[in-house]
C-alpha cells in the first residue's frame, strides 16, 4: 500500500513504505512531512507514525525522529522570502486547506497570522470597493446621483482613505469574529485548543480567501463561500471535531445576529405600533 507525503501544503508523491525508509536515511523527507494512507483518519506527522506506515526492516532501526509542525510558508518568511511565503501559504489554503491547517504551528504569537489576515485583506478589499465602484460609473442605466458617488469612491482621496482605514477595520474584525466562533465552539463543546489557535485558523482563512477579491464581479461571493469552506476544514483539523460541528460553530455567529436583528426590528414595530395606538387614543379622548 503507497503512502501519500505532504510538505507545507504541496505534494510530494506516493510512495511504498521502504521507499519512505530510505528517503528518511537520505533526508529526502523529514519527521515533519505530513503522511495519508487508506485508513488513516487525518494527515499526521511522519515523526508519529513511521512505525505504522513504514514497519522497521532487518536494515536497522533509524533513531528517533523529533515532534515538530513545520509551520506554513508565512511562518517562514524570512527564510523563503516575503512574496513568496505569501503566495505559499495562499495556494496551500485555497488548494488544500485540510493539509495546510494540518500543518499550521497552533502557537508563536497572533501578530504573523494577523498581519497576513490584515495585509491580504486591505488589498482584496480596496479591489473590491474600487471594482463596484466602477461597476456602477459605467452601468448606462446608474442614475446622475449614483454615478456622482462612484466618482467619490473612485476618487484618489477615497481609495487613500480606505487603504489607511481598512487595516484597523480589518484587525478589529479578525479578533471579534474569531473570538465569536471560538465562543461558538465552546457552547457546541468542540473546543479542543485554546483561542490562539482558533485566530490563527480564522486569519489564514480569511487572509488567503480574500485574494479572491481580486475577481472582478463575484470575487467577493466567492471569497466567502470558499472562506467558509476553510474555516471548517481549519476548524475541524486543529480542534479534532467533525466537520459538522465546525461549520455550525462557523454559522452560529451569523445565525444569532440575524436573530437578533429580527428580534430588534420586531420590537421596533411592536413599539411604533403601540406608540400610534396610544396616540391615537389621546387625539380621540381630546375631542
Amino acid at each position: 500500500m503507497k503512502v501519500h507525503l505532504n510538505r507545507a501544503g504541496q505534494s510530494l508523491g506516493q510512495f511504498r513504505p521502504e521507499e519512505i525508509r530510505s528517503g528518511l536515511r537520505a533526508g529526502k523527507f523529514t519527521g515533519t512531512d505530513l503522511v495519508w494512507r487508506d485508513g488513516m483518519a487525518s494527515w499526521r506527522p511522519l515523526s508519529e507514525v513511521i512505525d505504522e506506515v513504514a514497519p522497521e526492516t532487518e536494515e536497522g532501526a533509524l533513531p528517533p525522529l523529533p515532534v515538530r509542525v513545520e509551520g506554513l510558508p508565512w511562518e517562514h518568511r524570512g527564510e523563503r522570502g516575503f512574496f513568496s511565503a505569501i503566495f505559499e501559504t495562499i495556494r496551500a489554503v485555497l488548494l488544500e486547506p485540510k493539509v495546510a491547517f494540518a500543518a499550521m504551528q497552533q502557537t508563536g504569537g497572533l501578530g504573523p497570522p494577523l498581519f497576513f489576515f490584515v495585509l491580504i485583506g486591505t488589498v482584496g478589499g480596496a479591489a473590491g470597493i474600487l471594482y463596484s465602484a466602477v461597476f456602477h460609473l459605467v452601468e448606462s442605466r446608474a442614475s446622475p446621483e449614483q454615478q456622482a458617488v462612484a466618482a467619490l469612491l473612485t476618487s484618489t482621496v477615497t481609495i487613500g482613505l480606505t487603504i489607511i482605514i481598512l487595516p484597523f477595520f480589518l484587525a478589529a474584525l479578525a479578533f471579534l469574529s474569531a473570538g465569536l466562533v471560538h465562543l461558538s465552539l465552546i457552547l457546541l463543546g468542540g473546543a479542543r485548543r485554546p483561542f490562539e489557535a482558533t485566530f490563527r485558523v480564522a486569519c489564514y482563512a480569511g487572509g488567503a480567501t480574500a485574494v479572491l477579491q481580486l475577481l472582478p464581479i463575484c470575487g467577493t461571493i466567492f471569497a466567502s463561500v470558499w472562506n467558509f469552506v476553510c474555516m471548517v476544514a481549519g476548524l475541524s483539523e486543529v480542534h479534532g471535531i467533525g466537520r459538522g460541528r465546525a461549520a455550525v460553530a462557523v454559522l452560529l455567529p451569523s445565525i444569532l445576529c440575524c436573530g437578533l436583528l429580527l428580534a430588534g426590528a420586531a420590537g421596533l414595530v411592536v413599539a411604533f405600533g403601540g406608540m400610534a395606538e396610544l396616540l391615537k387614543t389621546a387625539a380621540e379622548n381630546q375631542r
